[in-house]
């Protein structure tokens, strides 16, 4: 009897054991919130890939959302790549449909909160962790409205084109029915489409194509020959030469076009659309630039501004005279080369100051500073960080020296180690960082230049608790 009430009692703790779940599993776990506590990089373009550091996240990838917001909407990505501490997530291209516009309607750089959503959703990040996201490409540029239809018969629902481009003639008494400064009949011989601005479709008038043709179909001062019809010229039935550059003066298709749309030759922003062609191409009035004349103003040619500062940040080749890529179109001090390909891109001074060149010159760390490649039609905007002062007296880096002094170095050896974006660049400027990263200056081939350049800045370098700068 004995043993059998013993095992009558082990049998009882066994099934209560079985029956009654452990303290821990009985309690729910509490959920840990994630948390954000680094991004890079903090400007961006659209489509380009984002690392989100912090706290909380799954290993696994799927298990984590990444919400980009602005206002009240929001954008959900999956990453790419996932740790506890680290996610990897391409910004979509989605974004762009919910950044902000400029009076133009071109899309601006727009700053996105984050948030990530493992099981349950982080805080929306601060100012200071919120990324700016730029536009892969501003709006296209607006061309003339909706053209008025009609019914061809009353029966068959389909509609025949009245007025192309809604002047109030009627495209059968029209002798431009589109409004791409083409008579009807030249555009017939051409085979562009007459109730159409853009026949190709690549961002460029038909008009302004034909006329680049002529252009570049003479030399120099020659009256012009007739539409060359063979390659390569300006062709407004080739959907892929917006970024030629035809003519050979650094400015591409699209880039000429655009000055010539917006601008007028003086730099002033037009008030309307060019109504017509010149007789003659190269003269300042319509064609005021052309992607068949590097001297798109032939008579009077531009000449330099008086400002003797000015005029040696534009002179490129020292002519005394202004060519297209010297001239300013938008009227901010800097000329349109340096702003579409030259000293006012990031790339220009990492790709020419490599050691091979000039001197190698390493590229300021985890700083992407705003150009013209981020903004895309940058050049034709004076002001591409909107703070109402003109690029060229900006001071994109805040070194303490205009972006219009820097493009072009000084001949004085003291400032001969500047450039727009580099804050460090001169040494000792007014805002440079107080500590410099780790090393920075021992990539360069040379050692710094610039005002009052400290004894011994390589040891000083390599000690990153003591200051580098002011």
């Amino acid at each position: 009897m004995r043993r059998l009430a013993l095992a009558l009692v082990a049998l009882a703790s066994l099934m209560a054991g079985v029956l009654t779940p452990p303290a821990a599993s009985a309690a729910k776990k509490k959920v840990k919130r994630p948390q954000v506590t680094s991004v890079t990089p903090m400007r961006l373009k659209a489509g380009r890939t984002l690392t989100i550091r912090g706290r909380n996240f799954s290993s696994r990838r799927r298990r984590n959302t990444v919400v980009f917001v602005v206002g009240r909407r929001s954008i959900f990505a999956k990453p790419s790549r996932a740790s506890s501490r680290r996610l990897v997530v391409k910004a979509p291209l989605s974004l762009e449909r919910f950044m902000s516009r400029d009076n133009r309607g071109a899309r601006r750089p727009t700053r996105f909160a984050l948030q990530v959503a493992v099981r349950s959703f982080s805080r929306k990040t601060p100012r200071r962790l919120s990324p700016v996201v730029l536009p892969l490409s501003t709006a296209p540029i607006t061309l003339p409205s909706a053209p008025i239809t009609a019914p061809s018969d009353p029966g068959s629902g389909e509609p025949d084109v009245v007025d192309c481009d809604r002047d109030g003639v009627p495209n059968v008494s029209d002798t431009s029915s589109d409004f791409d400064l083409l008579s009807d009949a030249t555009e017939r011989t051409l085979r562009t489409d007459p109730c159409k601005v853009d026949t190709d479709a690549d961002g460029v008038e038909d008009g302004w194509e034909y006329q680049s043709a002529l252009d570049l179909n003479h030399y120099p001062t020659t009256p012009p020959l007739p539409y060359p019809g063979k390659r390569p010229y300006p062709n407004p039935l080739d959907p892929s030469d917006a970024g030629t550059d035809y003519d050979g003066d650094s400015l591409n298709q699209r880039a000429e076009f655009l000055m010539w749309l917006r601008f007028l030759p003086s730099g002033a922003r037009r008030s309307g659309r060019p109504t017509r062609f010149d007789d003659f191409p190269g003269s300042s009035d319509i064609m005021s630039y052309s992607d068949g004349l590097q001297k798109s103003v032939a008579s009077p040619r531009p000449l330099l501004p008086a400002d003797p500062r000015l005029r040696w940040a534009v002179d490129e080749d020292g002519d005394a005279f202004r060519d297209d890529d010297e001239r300013d179109g938008d009227g901010d001090r800097l000329n349109n080369y340096d702003e579409l390909r030259g000293h006012f891109t990031e790339a220009w001074w990492v790709s020419f100051y490599n050691g091979t060149n000039a001197p190698k010159e390493s590229k300021y760390p985890e700083i992407d500073f705003l150009d013209n490649e981020d903004v895309g039609d940058g050049f034709a905007d004076p002001d591409i960080d909107g703070d109402g002062v003109l690029d060229g007296e900006d001071d994109h880096d805040h070194d303490g020296l205009t972006n219009e002094f820097e493009v072009h170095r000084g001949a004085s050896p003291a400032w001969g180690y500047t450039q727009p974006f580099n804050p460090c660049k001169p040494f000792n400027s007014e805002r440079c960082h107080k500590y410099v990263p780790f090393g920075y200056y021992d990539g360069d081939g040379s050692p710094p230049v610039g005002p009052d350049p400290p004894a011994n800045h390589h040891l000083r370098a390599n000690q990153p608790d003591t200051p580098n700068g002011p």
